[in-house]
């Protein structure tokens, strides 16, 4: 029998919003950051709601396992939130955590071409991926170990990903490598989750759609700043790697931008239409005294952060909107993901001997 959708979601925020106020008062990113070496990081992890990732480091001195367990982490917090939903909410959710299969699956097809394609070791590297189930039935270890891109594909015949990877072969991977298989499987997730939106009730499908289209659109125009502007990339290719869904696809600035030569193309049309508060995104190369190139990796930088900035804003709006949505939950994913990020940034900083302040510049 279902359970009246008010009274899920006031069980679920109200967890959730004791755990986002653990967050914000436990200043663990200040205490880490504030540490003199990896070893007091650690230390203030051990004492932290991340005592388990201290002990992967107390138990082997292995920066990257501690890593690992930060991605177990990431994963079990979906499915503590899914444990608790039911129907479309429920399915949503699992499509979310699909993400995380499907950038693992992208890892574990990295290192199989670095071993088969490229002769490359790969077996310091191996043991840092995650491989238990997730979604699917995928033999991770047998699709690390495959000697020949059929095995690949066997080990994950019982999924969705088979119908996507059998159209590869190995000579179109030696020829073009990987970024089209890993586009193609980037768009198979937001393809799933747009869909199971679909379901959702009227209030919980607003409020979703609005969170992945300003992704979509943010990943749209980096793909028309990086690949297009920066890389000039020509539009055919170009068209491809956009995602069908939000404004900056269906912006008649954005099919300009295509139909025009790489060496015309500017992205400030579609940039201030659509984000028109990101300001002199272009970089004075006379007076930074860079070459050309440099400026617009600085200008690609600028705009990525801005629009991550952007992100950021509209979840920190959802944790003051409906609480009987499934908004909080999007919000608590984002926290969650943002402090993860921030961890593992501030202990590559430490393990590097990087200085506190040069790790809060990288940090923004």
């Amino acid at each position: 029998m279902s359970r009246n959708p008010v009274t899920v979601y006031g069980f679920i925020n109200a967890k959730l919003r004791a755990k986002i106020g653990l967050m914000r008062q436990d200043r663990l990113s200040e205490s880490l950051l504030k540490a003199a070496s990896l070893v007091e990081a650690v230390g203030v992890l051990r004492d932290s709601r991340y005592h388990d990732v201290a002990q992967a480091y107390d138990q082997t001195g292995d920066l990257q396992q501690m890593e690992l367990v930060l991605l177990q982490k990431e994963i079990e917090m979906y499915r503590e939130v899914q444990k608790y939903l039911e129907g479309s909410p429920s399915d949503f959710v699992r499509q979310l955590l699909g993400k995380i299969e499907v950038d693992n699956l992208k890892n574990c097809i990295r290192l199989w071409y670095s071993s088969i394609i490229r002769h490359r070791p790969i077996r310091h590297r191996s043991g840092y991926l995650f491989k238990d189930e997730m979604l699917h039935q995928i033999d991770w270890t047998a699709l690390i170990n495959a000697t020949a891109w059929d095995g690949v594909l066997s080990a994950v015949k019982q999924t969705p990903y088979w119908d996507l990877l059998k159209a590869f072969t190995v000579q179109n991977l030696e020829q073009d490598g990987l970024f089209t298989l890993e586009c193609r499987l980037d768009r198979f997730w937001y393809d799933s989750v747009m869909q199971s939106t679909k379901a959702l009730s009227k209030q919980d499908r607003e409020v979703a759609t609005s969170i992945l289209l300003l992704e979509i659109d943010v990943r749209n125009l980096t793909i028309l700043v990086r690949h297009g502007w920066y890389h000039h990339m020509e539009a055919e290719k170009l068209a491809v790697l956009l995602l069908p869904y939000g404004s900056v696809y269906a912006s008649p600035d954005t099919q300009k931008y295509l139909a025009q030569s790489t060496e015309q193309r500017s992205p400030l049309p579609i940039i201030n239409r659509y984000f028109p508060s990101l300001e002199q995104v272009q970089v004075e190369q006379t007076h930074l005294n860079v070459h050309p190139d440099e400026a617009s990796v600085l200008e690609n930088l600028k705009i990525e952060g801005f629009l991550a900035a952007r992100r950021q804003s509209m979840y920190q709006k959802l944790l003051a909107t409906d609480p009987f949505t499934i908004g909080l939950s999007l919000a608590y994913f984002f926290l969650c993901k943002e402090e993860s990020t921030m961890i593992k940034a501030i202990l590559n900083g430490k393990y590097y001997g990087y200085e506190e302040e040069y790790i809060r510049g990288v940090l923004g």
